[in-house]
């Protein structure tokens, strides 16, 4: 029923072997796509970021996220398969603001080196854009698993932007080592997911990133927020 509108999501799921792994994605996925609403919207928009990705960029993220389908953590359920589906995002935003040559950077084979996602060219300035996804703090998915009452907050905590700058020097430190110079265009692409599952105040967290931001600039470095709207997985 799916499988037009979302070929590339079924692209990936039909990736999983059978017989199915216990911690494989996509267990009763048709079903679960019919029954749930969230679900619907959440892989249609999905679907819109990799119907962005050109031939050669969709099988290397293809490729990358084969290796986590079956990756599920206690406590974090698939996030890693997420956040490399997020790179998509990334992907479309170079295109958006006219860049062209996009493509995936290869991981690096040395251990321990860290190489960006993404490159690519502006005109005549190069481009290297690195993906980081900010996910629940160890509380909240903590308190996910073992299903403690939540209360949302209109402030976001010190360990958020801590979360933050860490993220953010990172990023530039790997585009840095990745042979960036004073011409090279910079951007980490931030992917944001509160604590506050609905996000309810993300109109006043947008305000405090941005004041953030303009008191703690990461000099040489573009950030660029992506977050989902105030109530986004609420029922429709």
């Amino acid at each position: 029923m799916y499988r037009k509108e979302m070929s590339r999501v079924f692209e990936l799921h039909d990736l999983v072997r059978s017989p199915r792994p216990a911690n494989a994605y996509f267990d009763d996925f048709e079903k679960s796509l019919a029954e749930v609403p969230q679900k619907q919207r959440q892989f249609r928009d999905i679907e819109r970021e990799l119907k962005g990705l050109d031939t050669t960029a969709w099988s290397d993220l293809k490729a990358d996220a084969a290796e986590r389908i079956a990756a599920r953590d206690r406590r974090r359920g698939w996030q890693a398969l997420f956040d490399i589906l997020n790179q998509a995002k990334a992907y479309n935003y170079l295109k958006r603001i006219g860049c062209t040559k996009i493509a995936f950077i290869p991981r690096a084979r040395v251990q321990g080196q860290k190489t960006p996602d993404l490159k690519a060219e502006l005109g005549l300035v190069n481009v290297l854009c690195e993906v980081k996804t900010i996910n629940m703090s160890e509380d909240e998915a903590t308190r996910r698993q073992i299903g403690g009452v939540g209360t949302s907050t209109d402030r976001l905590e010190s360990g958020f932007f801590r979360k933050l700058t860490s993220d953010l020097t990172r990023a530039k430190d790997q585009m840095a080592a990745h042979g960036a110079d004073s011409a090279t265009k910079m951007i980490a692409y931030l992917i944001i997911n509160f604590d506050d599952l609905l996000h309810e105040y993300v109109d006043r967290y947008e305000i405090q990133l941005n004041e953030y931001m303009a008191s703690t600039p990461v000099p040489g470095l573009e950030v660029v927020f992506d977050y989902r709207p105030a109530f986004y997985t609420a029922m429709s």
